[in-house]
């Protein structure tokens, strides 16, 4: 398969470079678009989208990966991912594969995960992806988490014609001690947790990880935390109308008041 591996650390992080010299070695048509500075957190932001801006971009040689060309480009993963889909660096791609992240993408909290936002944004252009992530330094298995990724490419390669976004989340074990794998869905709480302080300089952010149990059964972070591999089908953006089934009816009704958003108060 053709594969544009990104992430949200860097072109040149040692979490991306793992994950593409396994693609690479197992034969996958391989191309690195990654934002040039680190870009965590920032979901599927694409940063700026003001007509006529330039985004700085810039070509590398990594002496690990060979000849395989790398991007640079100065902005969040999503805008990447969305550049390369659209054929802006030759051929689109036909899977992306995003990380490896340092820290479990697990729970809702993905929703700010850029490595999971960079997925998302290749699914919004009709191509699939796979997030992948790993515990935080110093404990963090980049080499397991690849061995899992080239894998789960590999099975992904058997269904190209079938749009999925997968987020997996790898223990930091060697890898004959992963105890299997799980299809799961996420969890309330994330592995880690972040405390927010008002001080006298600004806003202080602590991270708080949770290695350990607490996580309802059959979660992602339950999965991770167990020692499995945890892999989750995401949908992307779709609309909740379920939740609205019963207000058609009100907002019509809402909508046809004389002070509808207070425009009687303008008369």
């Amino acid at each position: 398969m053709r594969v544009l591996v990104t992430n949200d650390d860097g072109y040149d992080a040692d979490g991306l470079i793992a994950v593409a010299t396994a693609l690479i070695s197992a034969d996958h048509d391989v191309v690195v678009g990654a934002p040039s500075s680190e870009r965590s957190g920032s979901g599927s932001s694409l940063g700026t989208i003001e007509d006529g801006a330039l985004i700085t971009t810039t070509e590398h040689r990594i002496p690990e990966l060979g000849d395989t060309p790398v991007f640079a480009l100065d902005c969040p993963p999503a805008l990447t991912v969305v550049a390369f889909c659209a054929g802006a660096f030759g051929p689109p791609p036909e899977l992306v594969v995003s990380g490896i992240n340092e820290g479990h993408n697990t729970g809702r909290s993905i929703l700010f995960s850029s490595t999971v936002g960079a997925v998302l944004a290749a699914r919004v252009a009709g191509v699939s992806g796979i997030a992948v992530s790993c515990g935080f330094a110093p404990d963090h298995r980049y080499d397991t988490a690849a061995a899992v990724a080239e894998r789960v490419v590999g099975w992904m390669s058997d269904f190209p014609t079938t749009p999925m976004t997968l987020n997996v989340n790898v223990p930091d074990v060697d890898f004959p001690d992963l105890r299997g794998i799980r299809v799961t869905p996420l969890a309330n709480r994330s592995m880690f947790t972040l405390r927010l302080s008002r001080t006298e300089g600004g806003l202080l952010i602590n991270r708080d990880e949770r290695r350990g149990g607490r996580f309802r059964e059959g979660t992602d972070s339950a999965a991770v935390a167990d020692g499995y591999v945890s892999v989750s089908g995401l949908s992307g953006v779709d609309a909740d109308n379920d939740s609205l089934a019963d207000a058609d009816t009100a907002l019509r009704q809402a909508m046809s008041r004389d002070d509808v958003f207070g425009l009687a108060q303008l008369r």
